[in-house]
């Protein structure tokens, strides 16, 4: 189901797009499975299933902290700061080597590519850290030549996890604002796609309209209160009603 929410913009072609990268544009599900048992399990713990992998990823959206830490330390509660911290790492090395695991999400390429045959500027603008293993990963699913800039939390200075989820917004706005300024573009110019509720918001703080599409935390979670500007099953959905709408949101 396509849900559209007026905010009172009047429609004009788009010139430009910034997508999320988890969730959004990539599937991050069976890798982030995989890396956490891989984590557990090589440092002597029992592996966890998927309805637990669900909970602590995906149905604490409204928590701090970042999914893949918050199902570690349910799995490993009682064991202590020292153990978590050991197993995390080992989860971020084994994430970090598992690039050609990475897949993307049905409609993604297709999207991208759409929007560049009619001249759009495309960023990807990511809450994850560690920039040289999104670029592996754009790499492996050929995308890479389809975006004109990546960025990261990385590429703004800010490491660890995030104090608050005010913060979250605030830094995510950062970013996108980073993005919109490296591919010469204003707010009014573009569109904001994510899947989760910090996207939404980032935007509508930046007077981005925004596209909520339902993978990734939308998936499990109904952030409709957070009035997206539209809200869409699928990229293949998305590109469809741009299509339709002559390039306009």
């Amino acid at each position: 189901m396509v849900t559209l929410h007026g905010r009172g913009h009047k429609r004009e072609r788009m010139r430009g797009a910034v997508f999320d990268w988890d969730g959004t544009l990539a599937s991050i599900d069976e890798r982030e499975f995989y890396c956490i048992n891989h984590a557990l399990t090589e440092n002597g713990s029992n592996p966890v299933d998927l309805g637990f992998y669900v909970k602590n990823y995906y149905l604490r959206a409204y928590e701090e902290g970042t999914g893949p830490r918050m199902v570690l330390e349910a799995a490993l509660a009682g064991k202590g700061r020292t153990t978590i911290d050991t197993v995390y790492e080992s989860y971020r090395k084994v994430f970090q080597a598992t690039a050609e695991k990475a897949t993307l999400q049905s409609g993604a390429i297709e999207i991208l590519k759409a929007l560049k045959r009619v001249g759009f500027k495309i960023g990807i603008a990511t809450m994850r850290y560690t920039k040289w293993v999104v670029e592996s990963e754009l790499k492996h699913l050929a995308v890479d030549p389809l975006v004109d800039r990546l960025l990261t939390r990385q590429d703004l200075g800010v490491g660890g996890t995030l104090g608050s989820l005010e913060e979250t917004v605030s830094q995510r706005a950062r970013l996108v604002t980073k993005a919109l300024g490296e591919i010469q573009l204003a707010p009014h110019d573009v569109f904001l796609v994510g899947d989760s509720w910090w996207d939404v918001r980032a935007g509508k703080k930046l007077g981005i309209r925004t596209v909520l599409v339902r993978t990734g935390f939308a998936s499990y979670n109904d952030f409709s209160k957070e009035n997206p500007d539209l809200t869409v099953p699928s990229m293949n959905e998305l590109r469809e009603i741009l299509e339709k709408n002559q390039w306009a949101i």
